[in-house]
């Protein structure tokens, strides 16, 4: 700082500066405010300077004197804080440290507050709920308590359980910054009714839902859970999913910075930065462009959201030098709200999230362009409310009522959704989530119908329906791999014409080669990895199909008819769909028939005539077993 290329010596010296150029005393006090936070301690200071001396005496006479007269001084939390700070800038090794204080504690008297504390940054401690708080104007973090019987204490700088004394971890970076979002004070008590009434006036004065009712509605609600969320076994995650200018950030912004503990990250942060705040803070993880490419940083991040559903579920990593690994674990549990801008590879993820899809709109004239700078003081407010709600109300563990489980759902979203909807009181709110949940079922099933798996299992079911190969009693049972592949070539050369579409040009050029698109070997594949079907190898029966692999349905069958409802495959007895049954069917259900089951004269005698019979005798070429 300078004043006529002259330097500003004292704070004397800044304030006559600031007059003469008319600076507010607002922006002074901000000004301050942001030099305090970027300012080293003078011990650190004072350590560094001792860092710098290279002489082994002078080293020796300054460390004597630093311990004696500097880190003697501090308190033991102070001591324990700044411990690895110092002796990086002191140059030492941590057991030098220890050393060096082992020597003075003959000649200091230790204070009864004296002992070594633990640095916590709040939860569970043996049934005690502690919480962590952050007081800006201080630059001090703090601690508040409800005991067993249920009193709730003010703001104290130590927690005393079981005569241990618990302390604030100090505000690090990640507090100063922002980046974790901790209360500043206990708030007034409201009643949840209240609470949430203002919850949802904050989200809709600042976010647009459109005609999405069902995220209008469970918004509100998914805020609160996560200020209970560590009393239960499993947590959903709020996903909005869309594309560039569609709201996500805004979504984010809105919904996440109110729950509990946010910590706020992009999809450029590491991996290892995500797993250790969330092991440490166990807040709400709002992560923003939190779409993945296929690397080893993109990997772990996929396993934190895996992972972060259930309690108890943790991530491993390695840790220490060559001499010496050890194992370390992190706990990633906890409510996550994320935003993406396409769909997730790993199907997995998808299931743990409720989605919302973000469509392009122009928001309500109500609804704010950019973020007024009073949303930050109105989302800290609630955070207090919210987390005085917390301190009242949450429990350890929290028992859920099972028989509220809709058997009509996927179990992974019966899974997910359980412990938010045993948060919600209001039953008409309660109905209302309850028949979203079933559309939303319903579109879930419709997405992986879309997948290959599930043309394998409507191959299968199609395969059965044919019934048996042949009128041995060991074929009664069985489904082989042939039999299947040739389905869904069916299957799929039919979906093909309902939609219009030509052959690819790679598919010409296997059927040159004389390949199938669809082969025995994949659908094996495709049983074991992801259908979990057991496949056996004939030795015996027909010669076209010995030495081939088949299902038993008598072992399989009832697993079979599971998977159908889970993938949304249509079940079909077995032998409904023979040569016998085609009086039966409508001309546009013969693609059920095996192409050498559809007789030319039938099809000269039906309505259809011609361009039919040219489509399935082309498909009987193309799909006949060679």
């Amino acid at each position: 700082m300078s004043k006529n290329n002259s330097v500003i010596k004292d704070a004397n010296g800044q304030l006559q500066e600031w007059v003469r150029k008319g600076v507010k005393a607002d922006e002074q006090i901000r000004q301050v405010e942001g030099w305090l936070k970027a300012a080293k301690p003078f011990i650190v200071h004072w350590a560094d300077d001792i860092g710098q001396i290279e002489n082994l005496t002078e080293k020796t006479e300054a460390l004597n004197d630093f311990f004696k007269n500097g880190v003697v001084a501090l308190s033991a939390e102070d001591r324990a804080g700044f411990k690895d700070a110092l002796c990086e800038a002191l140059n030492i090794r941590s057991t030098q440290w220890t050393d060096r204080l082992k020597a003075l504690n003959g000649s200091v008297k230790k204070k009864d507050d004296d002992e070594e504390p633990i640095f916590t940054t709040g939860g569970w401690i043996k049934h005690h709920l502690v919480e962590l708080f952050y007081k800006p104007n201080e630059f001090r973090t703090y601690l508040a308590v409800r005991y067993p019987d249920g009193q709730v204490s003010d703001l104290m700088e130590k927690v005393m359980i079981d005569g241990r004394k618990y302390v604030p971890i100090y505000p690090t970076s990640v507090i100063l910054k922002g980046i974790v979002s901790l209360p500043t004070e206990l708030g007034e008590e409201m009643s949840e009714d209240e609470l949430l009434a203002i919850t949802r006036l904050q989200i809709n004065r600042y976010f647009d839902f459109g005609g999405d009712d069902f995220f209008s509605e469970v918004s509100p609600l998914y805020v609160p859970f996560t200020y209970i969320y560590d009393g239960f076994m499993e947590v959903s995650y709020f996903r909005a999913l869309g594309d560039y200018g569609t709201g996500k950030t805004r979504f984010l912004k809105t919904i996440g910075k109110i729950c509990y503990r946010p910590i706020y990250m992009s999809g450029g942060s590491s991996a290892a930065s995500i797993y250790h705040l969330l092991d440490l803070y166990r807040g709400t993880l709002v992560l923003n462009e939190g779409d993945f490419t296929n690397s080893d940083e993109a990997s772990i991040i996929a396993k934190i959201l895996n992972g972060g559903t259930e309690n108890g579920e943790s991530i491993t990593k390695m840790r220490g030098t060559m001499e010496k690994m050890e194992v370390e674990a992190y706990n990633v549990f906890g409510p996550k709200v994320i935003a993406t801008r396409k769909e997730f590879n790993d199907y997995a993820i998808k299931s743990r999230c409720l989605t919302m899809d973000m469509v392009p709109m122009v928001p309500h004239p109500s609804i704010p362009q950019s973020l007024p700078p009073e949303k930050e003081l109105q989302d800290l407010h609630l955070r207090n409310l919210w987390t005085t709600f917390r301190m009242k109300n949450a429990q350890e563990n929290v028992k859920v009522d099972e028989s509220q489980i809709d058997r009509s759902l996927e179990p992974r979203l019966n899974q997910i959704t359980l412990s938010l909807m045993a948060t919600i009181k209001d039953e008409k709110t309660k109905a209302k989530i309850q028949e979203f949940l079933k559309k939303y079922n319903e579109t879930e099933r419709g997405d992986r119908y879309s997948m290959f798996s599930a043309r394998v299992l409507e191959g299968l079911v199609l395969a059965w329906a044919w019934g048996p190969v042949s009128d041995r009693p060991e074929d009664e049972m069985r489904i082989h791999m042939k039999d299947i592949a040739l389905a869904i070539n069916i299957i799929m050369d039919h979906q093909k014409m309902q939609l219009g579409e030509d052959e690819d040009e790679d598919d010409k050029e296997d059927e040159k080669k004389g390949h199938k698109k669809t082969r025995s070997r994949k659908v094996s594949e495709v049983f074991r990895k992801f259908l979990n079907i057991k496949t056996l190898r004939a030795t015996d029966g027909l010669p076209k199909y010995k030495g081939t692999f088949y299902v038993d349905m008598e072992i399989e069958g009832e697993r079979v008819k599971s998977l159908c409802v889970r993938w949304g495959v249509e079940w079909r007895e077995k032998g409904s769909v023979t040569e016998n049954t085609k009086d039966k069917l409508a001309s546009d259900d013969l693609w059920m028939l095996k192409p050498k089951e559809i007789s030319v004269d039938f099809l000269q005698s039906s309505p259809e005539t011609r361009q039919l019979r040219e489509e399935w005798q082309a498909m009987k070429l193309k799909s006949e077993d060679e």
